[in-house]
């Protein structure tokens, strides 16, 4: 008996594996669809990841990533030091905090509001025109900001002027430039977000809110203790989402909207970094504030997830 149950060990061994190798190959085509996804997120995703060394490099471009030498923590060091960095990590945070306060409640209370459309046409159609903005070039939004914002010529302030009030500068003063800043960001993205929350509006039970009908609930109280308590989880691990990108911004926005005269609020750690980067040649630099500004998003999202935990939700990880 012994020696039969080593004989068929190796056997029992393989089973497994060749049944796993059986059911890739009859899904194939599925895993043949996956690999220029993987090869995309190897090629573009991982390897570029070596180049974080660059950070604790006197990096040369003419040495190349291997040859320049090391550092340790002198970059990391040397733009410590530096006020214009700080001060692009306030502005960072200032428009990304200032933009969740006002795009996040807006997006919730624009799903809450297509959910209760009742002509589906027009429900299709609204949402097909919000959408709209997200598929933009932010090239285009600045333009269309230009031409809607301008001291000179802008249409608002043409507007203003026809009816007796001075006009604004929209884009030449550090307040009003976050105004419009926030404007743009809400009228790009506000209909793209309400995505999600419509998806998980579709499926509260119907049943719910037949019973508090019939109980004698007005349609704000339905709204109140049905449909936003069943939507939390959603709202929260959005939320979550939200938070941990507030080191992060984009570059095309600040930079097409911004000049000069506002720098004081539009130079952010986008621009800063491209500035140090791509202007000034500063490679070390920029690489150690991009490692920099990672690092404290997961942070942040970590601090954030166990938050949410600590209230009772879900969380994301």
């Amino acid at each position: 008996m012994r020696s039969r149950t080593k004989t068929q060990s190796p056997y029992i061994a393989k089973k497994p594996f060749r049944q796993k190798l059986a059911k890739v190959w009859a899904y194939k085509w599925l895993y043949l669809m996956l690999l220029p996804v993987i090869v995309y997120y190897i090629v573009f995703k991982y390897v570029p990841m070596y180049g974080i060394t660059i950070a604790f490099k006197d990096y040369n471009v003419f040495k190349g990533v291997l040859a320049s030498p090391w550092c340790g923590l002198e970059v990391f060091k040397k733009i410590m030091t530096n006020k214009n960095f700080w001060e692009a990590i306030k502005n960072t945070l200032l428009l990304n905090v200032t933009t969740l306060l006002v795009s996040f409640p807006l997006t919730i209370i624009v799903s809450l509001m297509l959910n209760e459309v009742a002509s589906a046409k027009f429900k299709k159609v609204t949402q097909s025109i919000l959408y709209l903005p997200h598929f933009i070039s932010w090239v285009v939004v600045a333009g269309i900001a230009t031409n809607l914002f301008s001291l000179q010529g802008g249409t608002i302030n043409h507007l203003l002027n026809s009816i007796g009030i001075d006009s604004i500068p929209f884009l030449s003063s550090n307040g009003w430039w976050i105004f419009t800043y926030v404007l743009c960001n809400v009228w790009k993205e506000i209909g793209w977000g309400t995505i999600i929350y419509l998806a998980a509006l579709t499926g509260v039970d119907e049943s719910l809110y037949e019973a508090a009908y019939l109980d004698g609930a007005t349609k704000f109280q339905r709204l109140i203790y049905i449909t936003l308590p069943s939507i939390k989880s959603v709202i929260v691990t959005m939320l979550i989402l939200q938070i941990s990108k507030m080191m992060t911004i984009g570059l095309d926005a600040p930079l097409l909207l911004g000049n000069s005269k506002v720098m004081g609020v539009s130079e952010v750690i986008s621009t800063y970094t491209y500035r140090l980067g791509i202007e000034r040649a500063k490679y070390s630099d920029s690489t150690a504030i991009g490692l920099f500004q990672s690092v404290i998003n997961i942070i942040i999202l970590l601090a954030a997830d166990k938050f949410a935990k600590a209230i009772g939700e879900d969380g994301i990880i």
